[in-house]
Parts: structure tokens; sequence; C-alpha cells
């Protein structure tokens, strides 16, 4: 008789013991729950990278690089379109041709053009001859002045000419007066018997009377002197008032014929303002590019366009493209508040349309297919709906990191960004979670601080 196993069923329970659950089936059950036990503990202590996710569009950061319309300066009719939808131009390239609905304006722009030309001639010439005619005026204003000085000074050498022959003619009256006395007391003198005859005391009386009217000729041509000297004096400010006078008579009629070269001028450039314009019926691609649309009817039938009409929008190539995702305005202050504390843009992780790609938020080394970016700026005010756009531009922090060429990732292009925020711990990623709190708290800038001690306005400090 065999001994009876302690695991052995009773003869009435086989079934019941067929059944029963493998042992190795029982212990990796064992080693399940246990792994479900201590995998939140586990995770609790895994690195994890708080992100912030925004959807966008490709685009270019200078805004001469984003999609251009290109308009009618002048209006008129269609003549020829050089270009179709999607034909690759360079700046410069002919766009379309517009004919002026006056088909004789260019023959009439050319012949005042001539003729402004030739009136503009007429005027530089007239300018030059009054010119030299003021210069004629002032040398003969200055000559004019010159001689009427000499006359003055002349007069005044004059006045001293006479002075000096009056001072004469009063010597010879006193010295024929004393000798006519002298004659007389000899004549008269009893006690000699006439020393002097009586002709020789008329003689010198006579000669004594005529130097006395020769002190009044010489007073006479002394009061003559000064008044020519007065006389001279009034020319010389005659010829200078009579100089100036004419003077500024040649002047003025210089200003004047100034005055017609300069508003003949205007009328050229008037004219060519409208030639320039008449030139502008070639429209000419902006940029190199790719005609994007062509809003006028291209047919070559003469459609009629207007000035400001939209002909045509071309999408220029970018050499700076950028992201535009935009941001919910709960993570804005977020990524303000990041750019702040390290003085650059937090690193993007970027999915774009038609690349696929698996991205794992927290664990951006193990994604595939995504692409490295970095913050430049963020918009100081939102899009009306409470967004806020984020320039994400080209940043290569993993292999592979290089954006595509822009003849694959054009403009337009849909993507997704994730912003990388702090490295926590998974446990905290999951409480936040579980609680709705944001992934940071923007801190308080230090400049607050410094304000309130010094009481002075903190310094404005612009991310990017």
């Amino acid at each position: 008789m065999t001994p009876a196993t302690p695991f052995a069923a009773p003869p009435a329970f086989a079934t019941l013991a067929g059944a029963r659950t493998a042992r190795t089936a029982r212990w990796f059950a064992r080693f399940l729950l246990l792994l479900f036990v201590l995998a939140p503990v586990a995770l609790a202590v895994v690195p994890w990278q708080q992100t912030v996710r925004g959807r966008g569009q490709v685009s270019a950061y200078d805004p001469t690089q984003r999609k251009q319309v290109v308009t009618a300066l002048v209006g008129g009719q269609v003549k020829k379109w050089h270009v179709v939808e999607g034909s690759r131009v360079k700046a410069g390239d002919p766009i379309v041709d517009i004919d002026d609905n006056d088909p004789d304006l260019a023959l009439r722009l050319d012949a005042q053009r001539k003729f402004l030309s030739s009136r503009r001639a007429a005027a530089d010439d007239e300018r030059a001859e009054q010119a030299r005619a003021v210069d004629a005026q002032v040398r003969a204003q200055e000559a004019a002045v010159k001689a009427a000085k000499a006359n003055r000074d002349a007069a005044a050498l004059l006045v001293d000419v006479a002075k000096e022959g009056q001072k004469n003619n009063e010597f010879a009256f006193g010295f024929e007066k004393r000798r006519y006395e002298m004659f007389d007391k000899l004549f008269r003198d009893k006690q000699f018997g006439g020393l002097e005859s009586e002709l020789s005391r008329d003689e010198a009386k006579m000669r004594a009377d005529r130097a006395a009217t020769d002190v009044k000729r010489a007073g006479a041509e002394i009061k003559r002197a000064e008044a020519a000297l007065l006389t001279n004096e009034s020319l010389v400010f005659q010829a200078d008032a009579t100089g100036l006078s004419a003077v500024a008579t040649a002047r003025r009629d210089l200003r004047r014929a100034e005055q017609n070269v300069f508003t003949v001028e205007r009328e050229i450039q008037e004219i060519d303002t409208r030639i320039e314009r008449f030139k502008a019926r070639f429209v000419k691609s902006p940029c190199d590019g790719t005609v994007f649309r062509v809003s006028a009817n291209a047919g070559q039938g003469g459609q009629l366009v207007k000035e400001g009409d939209e002909l045509a929008v071309i999408v220029p190539d970018s050499t700076d493209p950028v992201v535009e995702l935009m941001i919910d305005g709960v993570d804005a202050p977020l990524i303000a508040a990041f750019m702040q504390q390290t003085g650059r843009g937090p690193h993007v992780r970027l999915q774009f349309e038609g690349w696929p790609a698996v991205q794992f938020t927290g664990w951006p080394s193990v994604a595939t297919g995504t692409f490295g970016g970095r913050v430049r700026q963020m918009d100081a005010t939102d899009d009306g709906y409470g967004r806020f756009r984020v320039l994400v531009e080209p940043e290569e922090m993993f292999p592979g990191d290089r954006w595509p060429e822009g003849i694959y990732l054009r403009q337009g292009n849909q993507a997704v960004g994730w912003v990388f925020l702090n490295r926590v711990t998974l446990g905290y990623e999951l409480w936040r979670q579980f609680n709705g709190f944001p992934p940071v708290v923007a801190p308080k800038p230090p400049e607050k601080d410094a304000d309130k001690k010094d009481g002075g306005k903190p310094p404005k400090v612009k991310p990017g």
C-alpha cells in the first residue's frame, strides 16, 4: 500500500486536483503583484521633464521673408502675365505688364520732359545773367563809393589849404599894417622933417588894405572848401545808397530767376514721378521666392485693374525659419519666468506635420522623429483669445535635430511643440497633475525687491 502524500487529493476531488494552478504561474502572479506594489515607489524617484504644449506653424522671423502681396502701383489694363501659380522667381523678375488706359501717354510724358528741360536751361541762363548783374552792380557801387570818398578827401585837403592860406594872409596883413603905421609915423614926424614921402605912405596903406582883403578872401575860401567837403560827404552817402538800391534790385531779379529755376525743377520732378509711376506698369518680383497665388485673372484678355489692387502673393525664400507656437495664457508667465531666471529661452521639441514622430514628454532623449528648437521671443500681448505667440528657432541638442530643408519644410506647415521647463521626479509630477498645479511657480523678480530697497524703477528685461 502506497503511503498518502500531504497534497494528495481525496479520490472524491480528483477533478479539482487536476484544475489546480501550476506552481510557476503562482510564482509569476506573486511577482507581478510585488511589481505593482513597488512600481509606484520606484517611479516616484524617476526623473521627469516638465513641458508646456503648444500648436502652431512654420514661419519666418524676418517679416520681409513672410508672404508678400504684390499690388498694382498704377491703374490700367493687364497686358501679359509672366508667371503662374507655383513659378519660381528672383528679385526683379517680371510678374505682369499693365498698359495705361491712355496709349499715347508715354509720348506725351516724353515731350513734356523735353519741354521742361529746355525751360530749365533757359532758367539757368537767366539765373547766371542775373548773378553777373549782381556782381557788376556790387562792383559799380564799390567804385562809386570809392570815387566819392576820394572827392571828399580832396575837399578836406582844400579846407586845410584854405586855412593855411588864411594864416599866411593874416600874417601878411599884420606885416603890411605895421609897415603902413611906420611909414605914416615917419611922414608925419616934424622932428625929422618927413623921412618918408606921402607917396610911400600911400603905397604902404594900399598894400595893407590889399592884405586885409586877402584875409577876407581866405575866409571865404575856407567856407567854400568846407561847403564842398559837406557836398562830397553827401555824395558819398548818395553813391552808397544808390549802389545799394541797384544791388538790391539786381538781387531781387536774381531771386526771381532762382525761383523760376526752382519752379521748373519741381515740374521736372513731378513729370519724372509720373514717368517712374508709368514705368511701374511693369510689375516685378520684390524678392526671391515662389508665386503662391495669382489673385487677378491670369488670362491675356486685358483685365482692368486699379491702383492698389492685389495681383499676386509671393512666398519668399526664408533663411531664418521659426515656428510660431500659440501657448495658453496660464503657461505663458512660466516661460517668461524661465527666460528671466536662465537668461535664455527654454529648449523646445518640435513635431512637424508630415514627419512621423514618437514624443515622450517626460524623457525627450528617447523621443524619435522630433526636432530641436529654442524659444527666441514671446509676444508682449495675446492674440485676443488668451493665447500668446512664442517664436521658436532651430537648436541642435540631440543628433538629428537639424530642421528639414526649406524645400520640404515650408511656411505654413503645422507643428506641435513641447517647451521644456524644469526636471522633477515623476512622483512630484503625478502629485502636481492630481492637484491641478502649474508646472512651476513664477518667481518674484529680483528687480522688484531691489526697487523696494532703492526706491527706483526696475530695469526692463526683454526675453529672447
